[in-house]
């Protein structure tokens, strides 16, 4: 019974997740992920080489997650939620890697610290705190570099049934696959460096593996560094003349998987790195006597590390960037878990040993945590559905490109469909036209207008005027049809294009009342443009939805 209800424990953690992206994920490319468009065209006509993956995407050489992207891509059309699975996957690998290393502790019977510890380890490396990561199926690179890191330290300290000069050969080979995944990867050869010494071995032979392991690094580097012309460019200078301002930054990044709240989560990220120092000092200092601990104090490092240099590269956007940005707790994650694991090990120490209130601080902090991980993801949930409506009109206004104007309101307007597909919109319409023309996706064409049609589709208000902006609302649903629609066209004149849209997801408890259905409780939608964005003398505004079904537009009525 005990290990049924251990093995649910295991299990829900990676069940919910699954859940959560299952209910939130759209199938849609976003930001990054267009940029790999030219890349696919290239294949597909046998025109690609080695520079086509080897050529940097922003300051990073991805060699590998373009490898692998591309391979899912025509694998499956490019449907991102392959990539979406794929990042679940490495996730799934890389704890049981951990829970591989934690297994190498002894476990006393009794004890339940040890399971508690990886249960906690469990929730933390599949909590929906890095939601972004969870739903951008192009940051399947941060989990495939955590996994590259965790085998590498697995490697080198689980099998004493191998050759160590095997082991740090197996250990290399996920080290130079993460320094080409993503740059923060190169530090996985720094952060390795304390398993590398611990392998068995005289003094002499621990010098030998420990120069080898430098000189693979450095390496590393200079093939990293062949034809390196990143297009953002950090000035060192220019950070150390605001040292509060990077501390500020780099405390906050640790801190942002517990609190995403100004100054605390500096205060918080304190704390953490403080109780960091203390455990790495306090089984530092005797090492041999503690190689237990040797992979959560490289994993802990390598999470360190890593936020320095993310720290290094974005800290002239403030701390305020490392507190909304999910996507860099995939890596903060790691010191929690590391601190988890030694904490863990500490209060079975000798010293714990002699005062029994240690576990009992260590089992209420693990509720603590635990119980700020479920509030953590209630947010990530509450954030992530109001987003959804806002990336179903993305995919949508994808498939509609073709009738989409190119607009200052496409292009500028925060209300912009497809400006959540990305702010460079040119790159969209680029991107969108080489995944039609290989087949992936078959954009709209040749679809007809419905300008009277017998079923009410939703109504379009009076225009309201101010100088030169304005403001066109009304209600939009699909009549007799469970899925309505996510965005709401505007054209000009006789036009069969449209110059911007509007999101369907306001209130409008009368329009439910009246059409006596709940399904119509969000049929609302408002926009403000420019009169820019008209023909001169021309204003005349129509509203119009697209029906998927009959594949056609319909003319909302009024105006």
């Amino acid at each position: 019974m005990k290990k049924i209800i251990l093995f649910t424990l295991y299990l829900l953690p990676v069940l919910l997740l699954i859940g959560f992206v299952a209910n939130f994920s759209v199938n849609v490319p976003i930001d990054d992920e267009w940029r790999l468009a030219n890349l696919f065209e290239k294949i597909a006509t046998g025109n690609v080489n080695f520079n086509d993956f080897w050529a940097l995407h922003s300051n990073h050489r991805i060699v590998f997650p373009k490898i692998i992207i591309a391979v899912l891509a025509f694998a499956s059309r490019w449907n991102i939620n392959y990539q979406l699975c794929l990042s679940i996957g490495l996730a799934v690998i890389t704890f049981i890697a951990m829970y591989s290393l934690s297994s190498m502790q002894v476990k006393k019977t009794g004890d339940d610290s040890w399971h508690l510890a990886n249960i906690l380890t469990c929730i933390l490396l599949f909590s929906l705190v890095q939601h972004e990561n969870w739903l951008w199926g192009f940051q399947l690179a941060w989990f495939l570099v955590n996994l590259c890191f965790v085998a590498a330290v697995y490697a080198l300290l689980s099998n004493h049934k191998l050759l160590p000069s095997l082991r740090i050969s197996i250990a290399a080979v996920f080290c130079f696959i993460a320094s080409f995944s993503l740059a923060q990867g190169l530090l996985s050869w720094l952060a390795a460096i304390p398993a590398v010494v611990a392998l068995e071995g005289n003094v002499a032979e621990k010098r030998k593996r420990l120069i080898l392991w430098i000189l693979l690094f450095f390496a590393t580097c200079a093939i990293y560094s062949i034809d390196y012309h990143p297009s953002r460019k950090t000035s060192i200078i220019s950070l150390l003349n605001k040292p509060l301002v990077v501390i500020d930054y780099f405390l906050s990044l640790l801190g942002s998987p517990i609190v995403r709240l100004s100054g605390i989560s500096a205060f918080v990220g304190l704390l953490i790195f403080g109780i960091f120092l203390f455990l790495a000092v306090h089984f530092g200092r005797k090492i041999s006597e503690h190689r237990e601990a040797l992979p959560w104090l490289s994993i802990g490092l390598f999470s360190v590390l890593s936020a320095l240099f993310i720290t290094a590269g974005r800290a002239e956007f403030g701390a305020i960037q490392a507190i909304e940005s999910s996507r860099y707790t995939t890596n903060s994650i790691l010191l929690l878990i590391a601190l988890v694991q030694l904490a863990q090990l500490f209060v079975r120490g000798k010293i714990a040993t002699k005062n029994r209130n240690y576990k009992v601080v260590y089992r209420l902090l693990a509720g603590l945590l635990i119980g700020i991980i479920i509030v953590n993801s209630g947010q990530a949930i509450a954030q992530s559905r109001s987003a959804l409506i806002y990336k179903q009109g993305a995919q949508d206004c994808l498939q509609l490109i073709n009738y989409l104007e190119t607009s200052d309101f496409f292009k500028n307007s925060p209300e912009s469909c497809l400006r959540v597909l990305s702010k460079k919109t040119w790159l969209v319409r680029e991107g969108a036209a080489i995944i039609d023309k290989i087949g992936w996706r078959k954009l709209a064409k040749n679809l007809e207008f419905i300008s009277n049609s017998e079923k009410v589709y939703g109504y379009l208000d009076k225009l309201q005027t101010s100088q030169k902006s304005f403001k066109a609302a009304g209600w939009a649903v699909f009549p007799q049809n469970k899925k309505q629609p996510n965005i709401v066209l505007l054209s000009v004149g006789d036009k069969q294009s449209f110059f911007a849209n509007a999101y369907v997801n306001s209130d409008s408890p009368d329009i439910a009342k009246t059409l006596k259905s709940q399904l119509y409780n969000n049929a609302r939608w408002a926009v403000g443009f420019s009169g820019n964005d008209l023909p001169i003398a021309q204003t005349e505004i129509k509203a119009w939805v697209y029906n998927p079904v009959d594949n056609q537009f319909v003319q909302l009525r009024g105006g």
